[in-house]
């Protein structure tokens, strides 16, 4: 019997590590070349698909997704036209791109050779970030709803993170009641300096638009409920926490499996 309750522990400690994984990520920010378009940029990503599939198979990466402004909804600070996001758990894994894997891949589809040219030729890589996950509810954001980006700029990260911490409790308030499907916040690792836009940003999925219109009541709603305080309250506390410098309603154009 106690054999049986040790190797229920330690199953269970197992178990909490992997649950407890650090979720980092890689994000690129493209800029389209005068006279491309976005499903030019698709087209030319979908063809990396493979490379990504065969990095997560080999343990590089969690995950890989192509993120598309829905319409080109951002407000006017985004310079950029969309992202390509590599996750992961181990940091030193998620960027690499090991040249074994570009010989097995290139033996079955010679055409690989041409995509670096046609790659250079359709956009830019503005610029790199570095992330990491702070929290989020349970479930995560759903890759199939319209997702949003929220970048915030914060000077006291401590405060700020204790905050949005505590702040979960509303969105997870907010989930059960189905006004959004997930949230979660994220960090910048690097850059992070004073001259960078943002350095925190929050990520929410909604199934529909029509979500966008019952945003503020769900608030007015769920914070009294899971904070104790009137919505009044909360808004400022908020002001003082961080400023929103960007945000966009994206799609997953491109994701692996």
């Amino acid at each position: 019997m106690k054999k049986l309750l040790t190797s229920l522990a330690l199953v269970l400690l197992v178990s909490a590590a992997t649950f407890a994984q650090t979720r980092y990520t890689m994000v690129a920010y493209h800029k389209l070349q005068p006279g491309k378009t976005l499903d030019d940029a698709i087209a030319i990503e979908k063809q990396y698909l493979p490379i990504h599939e065969a990095r997560k198979a080999a343990g590089l990466i969690g995950g890989w997704a192509m993120y598309v402004p829905y319409n080109n909804i951002k407000s006017e600070g985004i310079d950029f036209d969309y992202m390509t996001v590599n996750w992961g758990s181990d940091l030193d894994k998620i960027h690499l791109y090991p040249m074994e894997l570009f010989g097995s891949l290139l033996k079955t589809d010679p055409g690989l050779k041409k995509l670096a040219a046609a790659t250079v030729s359709t956009q830019t890589i503005l610029r790199h970030s570095i992330g990491k996950k702070i929290t989020g509810t349970n479930p995560g954001t759903n890759k199939d709803h319209y997702i949003i980006f929220d970048m915030m700029k914060v000077s006291d990260a401590a405060a700020y993170e204790a905050f949005e911490t505590k702040v979960q409790k509303v969105h997870e308030e907010r989930v059960a009641a189905g006004n959004i499907s997930g949230w979660s916040l994220y960090k910048n690792l690097y850059p992070s300096s004073d001259e960078v836009k943002f350095n925190y940003t929050t990520v929410q999925s909604v199934e529909k638009l029509s979500n966008l219109d019952q945003f503020s009541d769900s608030y007015y709603k769920a914070i009294p409920k899971a904070l104790g305080i009137s919505p009044e309250e909360f808004m400022k506390q908020v002001t003082v926490k961080r400023t929103m410098t960007a945000t966009m309603i994206t799609k997953i154009a491109l994701s692996t499996k």
